[in-house]
């Protein structure tokens, strides 16, 4: 199996944030929320680590673990730049709910399921996920410059922008379905409707084990 870091080449966070900047202004997404300001927290994190480019149409035959102690990140590295479309034939996983890696996208991401909480993923294209997009917890971000096509999408307390269209079923806190959309089991008292808010965790622990996370007939 080819390991990540050798799938790209390391660069300084300085020439990263500078070039992704130029492609956010060419997208015509500068002024579209917050995608710059995303990419620019990375010099603020761990300005003393580096960034793993991508070159445009890499596939990851696997999932993507957005985890400090995975690797490339454990070897300097504090985010995964695209210069292109990114396809991952897995999942695309992050459980930390305090921090986490970063993830670029310049063009378009696929992947088989995205799974994240305090990463940020910034996609200037659309964004196509053979499963479902989770979203957890308040201290990451997804933003999607195009369309976002999934199955399901799960919003809990997480700042996401999708500039297009979505194209999923959604179950957010906002919208206040949860508890019309998801199991019961996701819930920290299964059998109170009033208890509205998933638990991230059981939500994770469901789908890494194979088991639904919406009821049924609902996607």
């Amino acid at each position: 199996m080819t390991r990540l870091e050798n799938l790209g080449i390391p660069a300084a966070l300085d020439d990263v944030v500078r070039d992704f900047g130029c492609r956010i202004a060419a997208a015509d997404l500068d002024g579209c929320g917050p995608f710059l300001d995303w990419v620019e927290q990375i010099l603020v994190d761990h300005p003393e680590k580096k960034a793993l480019v991508l070159a445009p149409g890499t596939l990851i035959e696997d999932d993507l673990i957005l985890e400090s102690d995975a690797e490339p990140f454990t070897l300097g590295f504090s985010c995964i730049i695209a210069t292109g479309d990114l396809t991952v034939t897995g999942r695309i996983y992050n459980s930390d709910v305090e921090s986490g890696p970063s993830l670029f996208v310049a063009g378009r991401l696929k992947a088989g399921e995205i799974i994240k909480a305090a990463s940020a993923i910034v996609v200037l294209g659309s964004v196509d996920v053979d499963g479902l997009a989770v979203c957890d917890s308040d201290n990451g971000a997804f933003l999607v410059g195009g369309d976002l096509n999934a199955r399901g999408l799960i919003d809990c307390d997480h700042e996401i922008l999708i500039a297009g269209d979505v194209k999923a079923t959604v179950a957010s806190d906002d919208l206040g379905n949860m508890r019309a959309l998801l199991v019961a089991e996701v819930f920290e008292d299964p059998d109170d409707a009033s208890n509205e808010w998933p638990e991230g965790d059981l939500i994770r622990d469901r789908l890494l084990a194979g088991l639904p996370v919406f009821n049924a007939g609902a996607l």
